[in-house]
C-alpha cells in the first residue's frame, strides 16, 4: 500500500484535535483540584504531625483540641515571655493553665533560633491551610458549574470527588448506579471478589451526610438509593443538561424517611 502524506496529515489533524478537546475539558480541571486538595491535606498532615513532635521538646505538656489552635500556640507561645494576653485571645479560660504549665514545663530550654525554625514550619503549614481553603471554594464553585445536579444532590465536594474517581463526568455518566455506589472502594471490591469477604456497601458517597450520621445496619440502602439518583443526576448533566436536581433530591429524602422510619418500628 502506498504512503499518502496527506492521508497521514489529516489523520494527525484529527487526533491533535480530539486531544485538545480532551485535555480542554472543564471536568479536567475539577479532577486537578480534587487531586489538588488531597495532597495538600496529606502534605500539611504529615507536617503537622512533625511540628507536634518538634514543639514537644520544648513544651511537651501543650495540647490543643484541634490543629489550627496547636500551630497558633506554637505561634504564640514562649515560656519564657509569656504574652497572657495573646494566649487569652486564642485559648480563652484554657490561657491561665497553659500559663501555669509553661512555667513549670520539663521541656528543654530552645534559643530564640532554635524556635524561630519551629515556628517556620508552623507558619507554612498555615499557608498549606489557606491555599487548601482555596482551591476547595474554587473546586465547589467549579463542580456547580460542570455538574450542577450532582453538587446539589450530593454537595460540591462529594461531586466533584466522584467525577475525579471515574475520570470525567462523561464516563461517570455511563456508570450504573450500582458502580457508582462502590466507587472509592475498588480496594474492598476486589477483595471481595478475590476471597469472598463481604462486599462493601458504599464508598465515597459514604461522606454524604444522610449515609455517614446513620446507623450502620441501614447504611447499605440509603447508599443505594442515593446512588440511584446520582445516577441520573450525572446523566442529566453530562447529556441532557436539564437541572432536574430538585426532585431527584426530594425522592431521596422521602426513600431514606421510609427507610429510617421502618428502622425505628
Amino acid at each position: 500500500m502506498a504512503f499518502n502524506p496527506k492521508a497521514r496529515e489529516k489523520f494527525l489533524s484529527q487526533a491533535r484535535k480530539k486531544v485538545a478537546a480532551a485535555i480542554s475539558s472543564r471536568d479536567h480541571l475539577l479532577m486537578h483540584c480534587v487531586g489538588a486538595v488531597d495532597e495538600l491535606n496529606r502534605a500539611s498532615n504529615l507536617l503537622f504531625e512533625r511540628l507536634v513532635e518538634w514543639y514537644g521538646v520544648y513544651f511537651p505538656e501543650f495540647k490543643a483540641g484541634e490543629p489550627s489552635k496547636f500551630v497558633e500556640g506554637v505561634l504564640a507561645i514562649d515560656r519564657k515571655n509569656m504574652n497572657l494576653a495573646e494566649i487569652e485571645r486564642i485559648f480563652g479560660q484554657q490561657s491561665a493553665s497553659i500559663a501555669e504549665k509553661a512555667a513549670s514545663s520539663v521541656g528543654a530550654s530552645l534559643s530564640q533560633e532554635d524556635l524561630s525554625r519551629v515556628r517556620l514550619l508552623a507558619r507554612e503549614i498555615k499557608s498549606l491551610w489557606a491555599l487548601r481553603d482555596e482551591i476547595e471554594a474554587y473546586e465547589s464553585r467549579l463542580a456547580e458549574e460542570i455538574c450542577p445536579n450532582l453538587a446539589h444532590l450530593a454537595g460540591p465536594q462529594l461531586a466533584a470527588k466522584l467525577v475525579a474517581q471515574a475520570g470525567g463526568l462523561q464516563r461517570l455518566a455511563t456508570f450504573p448506579s450500582s458502580t457508582i455506589q462502590v466507587l472509592g472502594a475498588e480496594k474492598a471490591l476486589f477483595k471481595h471478589l478475590r476471597s469472598g469477604s463481604r462486599p462493601p456497601k458504599h464508598g465515597l458517597i459514604f461522606q454524604h451526610a444522610m449515609i455517614g450520621k446513620s446507623p450502620r445496619k441501614l447504611r447499605g440502602r440509603l447508599a443505594r438509593a442515593l446512588a440511584s439518583q446520582l445516577s441520573i443526576a450525572a446523566k442529566a448533566d453530562a447529556l441532557s443538561h436539564n437541572f432536574i436536581a430538585p426532585k431527584l433530591k426530594e425522592k431521596f429524602e422521602l426513600q431514606a424517611k421510609r427507610i429510617l422510619s421502618a428502622q425505628r418500628k
